[in-house]
């Protein structure tokens, strides 16, 4: 008994020197901390006060005083707080060092980069509009495939917005371009969401924003959208009012939706090349790639005002082209698009040249000189698609300092009072005022849809592959049942 207590003691001992052991070492560690901690302070100390009493920091401090007693002096007398002249002789005299001036500058760069990289980032993180009801969309993936998702969830409309339940919408061979990168550096930018496909689209204005007083609940509207502004494949979708229009009276969602982005994209090509109803009549056009949907709405205004067309596309696409106006059919036999250049260019030196050529995506241009008349318009051999945003053709530096400008010029154009839309971007005709001249011209009868086939969301990618394929003849719509 004796012996166990006395080992019971010896290991009480034993811990008791070893918490003394643990405690006075973690009382060192703390000393060792605070004793670092208080001579990091003392050396800032003398490091701040070294450069406070500095001989180019003392005269940066006097000249602040003077200028500050001149300000108030200049706002007693009831002029400007500091005159330029007297801003531009002090510069100079605290300036008078090269050395001085270099590191000024790189300190003004410096902030200016910082301060633009601030103003981005801000942005990047600003709340989203609260979220809305849950709907029906295609979702692109990193794998550039497109899922259905049953939940997804729409923004409810802020204010000069409008919520638009979409009936139907269009797909062409821009989305594919789009799916395999095309606008990405201006989605990214614009924090758009993963919907990227869809075009044209139509559908039911289901709630307006403050401000909109074109536009009322239950409204049957179509409208376009561009390939970095998202899609219009989703069953819900909050736009700007000035990208929707009231579709023509008595047409169908689904003819509707085969109009608005062919039809705007024809008139802005249109614009672009200086061809109207007072200029067409006798010039000759070609139209390469004639049976899509874009190029199906080119013939028909080329021809209503009274321009001979040279239809260039399959033979099973000859006698609609006829119905819409064409003049003149051309076969590009076995090659194809990719040989559609070549075509074009022997019947030039057999037939004669034309005044316009317009391409479809993925045509090849044709030599100008080979197709074209002597007075042709310079850049008359133009692809109605265009050639997609400038950001996407810059190298990872050029593309960080135009995401840079882009906020600053956003910014700018705010503080301007010019507003925080993003219309500067869009071309006119895709807008509003080209839609309404789109209905005028449907209500005319100068412009039919032309509509090849109807497929449901589940469908996309035989929707897709059939409106890229040339069988297609006219424009694809799928259709939210």
């Amino acid at each position: 008994m004796d012996e166990l207590k006395h080992r019971a003691g010896e290991k009480f001992e034993a811990l008791h020197v070893a918490a003394r052991s643990a405690a006075d070492s973690s009382k060192s560690k703390v000393q060792d901390v605070c004793t670092q901690t208080i001579e990091a302070i003392r050396k800032l100390r003398e490091a701040f006060l070294e450069l406070w009493q500095n001989d180019l920091i003392a005269e940066g401090r006097e000249r602040v005083v003077e200028w500050s007693r001149e300000a108030v002096k200049r706002i007693k007398d009831g002029a400007l707080p500091l005159s330029p002249f007297v801003l531009y002789e002090e510069l100079l005299a605290l300036f008078h060092d090269r050395v001085w001036r270099r590191s000024v500058l790189i300190f003004v760069c410096g902030g200016c980069v910082g301060g633009a990289l601030g103003v981005c980032a801000g942005l990047r993180l600003s709340a989203r509009a609260p979220p809305g009801p849950h709907a029906r969309a295609l979702h692109s993936t990193p794998d550039h495939s497109v899922i259905f998702v049953e939940d997804a969830v729409a923004p409810s409309a802020g204010p000069g917005e409008v919520l638009v339940r979409v009936q139907a919408f269009s797909v062409c061979e821009l989305d594919r371009s789009v799916l395999r990168g095309r606008g990405h550096v201006l989605r990214a930018l614009l924090r758009a969401g993963p919907v990227t496909v869809g075009r044209g689209f139509a559908g039911v204005v289901l709630d307006v924003g403050a401000d909109v007083k074109e536009l009322e609940l239950g409204d049957n509207v179509w409208g376009a959208l561009s390939e970095w502004s998202g899609g219009a494949a989703a069953e819900l979708l909050v736009l700007p009012s000035t990208r929707v229009s009231k579709r023509p009276g008595g047409m169908s969602a689904d003819s509707a939706a085969a109009l608005p982005w062919s039809g705007t994209k024809v008139l802005a090509t249109l614009r672009k090349l200086k061809l109207n109803q007072d200029n067409l009549k006798g010039k000759r056009v070609a139209v390469c790639g004639a049976a899509r949907a874009e190029l199906c709405a080119a013939v028909q205004l080329l021809a209503r005002a009274g321009a001979h067309v040279s239809a260039l596309a399959p033979r099973h696409a000859a006698q609609l082209l006829r119905d819409l106006g064409a003049s003149e059919f051309i076969d590009p036999a076995e090659g194809g698009l990719q040989g559609a250049a070549r075509v074009l260019e022997q019947h030039a030196r057999r037939e004669g040249c034309w005044d316009a050529v317009l391409l479809c995506a993925g045509a090849p241009a044709p030599p100008s000189p080979a197709v074209l008349r002597s007075r042709a318009r310079r850049g008359a051999v133009c692809a109605v698609s265009g050639a997609g945003p400038v950001s996407d053709r810059l190298v990872a530096p050029l593309a960080a300092l135009y995401a840079v400008l882009f906020y600053s010029y956003r910014l700018a154009r705010w503080m301007c009072f010019r507003g925080w839309g993003l219309e500067w971007l869009e071309e006119e005709d895709t807008l509003r005022g080209g839609l309404e001249r789109l209905a005028a011209l449907v209500e005319r009868g100068d412009l039919v849809p032309v509509l090849d086939k109807i497929f449901v969301p589940q469908q996309f990618e035989q929707a897709l592959a059939h409106a890229c394929s040339e069988d297609a003849v006219g424009a694809t719509v799928v259709r939210f049942p």
